[in-house]
């Protein structure tokens, strides 16, 4: 089966909010083997959105419309495909006592408007809405099925999970796995992989590129699951025999979950000066459940005054070197060391922008202190404006730790 999907709405064509739902949807409609073949995007625009019905009607098994179910003049959806499908809207008891109740349970007044979501397309299946007052749909049309679902998440998700999955799954089994490979580069992990010849009529790759590292997407697709749960184990093993070390994860751990479960896995603990970062990278592990049991302190030394005083970085050092620099990223580490509280210390010290001080913008300094004898000062150039530039600064202390601990460096057994 292959489908479509058009999300309904003119804050989502000019990027007021996030279209989450598109990626919510096209997950679980994978995991079941249903091909999305199209994503589109309308504006509360009957004609627009009835061409488009139509459009992807000829093409498609299943069509989901999200969004522009509510009650106000601009939620159209509805009304669109019943004249399209030349259905009546109808008004459903259960429905309407159901938006009474919610009503009258919240203390607040329905207003007359709110009577068109209990309006519900002739010869349809209705799906209630647990959390919201818009039910969604299922709508029957010669061989094809339309699931007409509200666009606010909180109350998507929770709907396709209950209620729609459960009229699409067939015979037919998909299994999605993927690994992530760092320090190559897309172009260098695609010609690997076609090289090693994994693919066959059942399981396709394909590569994904991010910042800081590449996804290798496998899907196999048949009608034995156990046989493709075999033929995907096969592949993820071949992959890390060919790719050893830098297939670092596999189905999208975050970089932050990743390096605590290895934190956590050696028994290490760390601790951060964050400059030029300002909190973001101790804010990216704290996120995470568990972190307390690998992150024992965190000190945000912006101004020089702040490093000299809580680091004990040299005033000599900043006069001669500058703040942003390796020897200053060298002297935080180590005087975040002498604190004593954790087994690595780690320091970033840079230059976001938007107006350059001492070096370029973009120019980054970090310190992996282990001990005395055991420290590395890296220095990194990295491209964006001043948020990307700190993002990108959080990914790459990230994952250069991930590659530290679980290599030659700072690894107890």
């Amino acid at each position: 089966m292959n489908a479509g999907i058009i999300t309904v709405g003119t804050e989502i064509i000019i990027g007021s909010i996030l279209n989450t739902n598109i990626k919510y949807l096209s997950e679980k409609l994978s995991e079941i083997g249903v091909h999305v073949d199209y994503h589109v995007s309308v504006r509360d625009n009957a004609q627009a959105l009835t061409n488009q019905i139509e459009n992807l009607l000829s093409k498609v098994d299943i069509l989901f419309l999200c969004g522009g179910l509510g009650p106000t003049d601009d939620d159209i959806t509805k009304q669109v495909l019943a004249n399209y499908l030349d259905r009546k809207l109808i008004l459903d008891d259960e429905q309407y006592n159901k938006l009474i109740n919610r009503f009258k349970k919240n203390k607040s007044t329905m207003t007359k408007n709110n009577v068109r979501q209990a309006y519900v397309i002739e010869s349809s299946t209705i799906l209630d809405n647990d959390n919201g007052t818009a039910p969604g749909e299922l709508v029957e049309y010669k061989d094809k099925k339309i699931f007409l679902l509200p666009g606010p998440p909180r109350e998507f998700e929770p709907m396709v999970d209950k209620y729609t999955m459960k009229y699409l799954i067939n015979d037919r089994s998909i299994i999605i796995k993927s690994v992530n490979i760092a320090g190559l580069g897309e172009s260098k992990v695609e010609d690997r992989l076609r090289k090693l010849n994994l693919e066959d009529s059942e399981v396709s790759l394909n590569t994904f590129a991010r910042y800081y590292d590449t996804e290798v997407k496998i899907i196999a697709e048949g009608e034995d699951r156990t046989k493709l749960i075999s033929k995907v184990d096969e592949v993820v093993k071949r992959l890390h025999e060919s790719f050893g070390k830098n297939l670092y994860s596999e189905d999208n751990i975050s970089l932050a979950k990743m390096l605590l479960n290895k934190l956590i896995r050696n028994n290490l603990t760390i601790s951060f000066a964050e400059s030029v970062t300002g909190g973001l990278l101790t804010s990216r592990l704290t996120s995470e459940a568990g972190a307390s049991k690998s992150i024992k302190n965190s000190i945000i030394t912006y101004s020089n005054e702040a490093k000299s005083k809580l680091l004990g970085v040299k005033p000599e050092t900043l006069n001669k070197y500058g703040a942003v620099s390796k020897e200053t990223a060298y002297e935080m580490a180590y005087g975040l060391s002498k604190l004593n509280m954790s087994d690595i210390s780690v320091s970033v010290t840079g230059e976001a922008g938007p107006i350059k001080s001492e070096k370029d913008i973009g120019t980054v300094f970090v310190c992996y202190y282990f001990n005395e004898n055991n420290y590395e000062t890296k220095e990194y150039f990295l491209n964006g404006d001043r948020n990307t530039i700190q993002s990108r600064t959080v990914d790459t202390i990230l994952l250069h730790l991930i590659f530290k601990i679980g290599g030659q460096y700072g690894t107890r057994k």
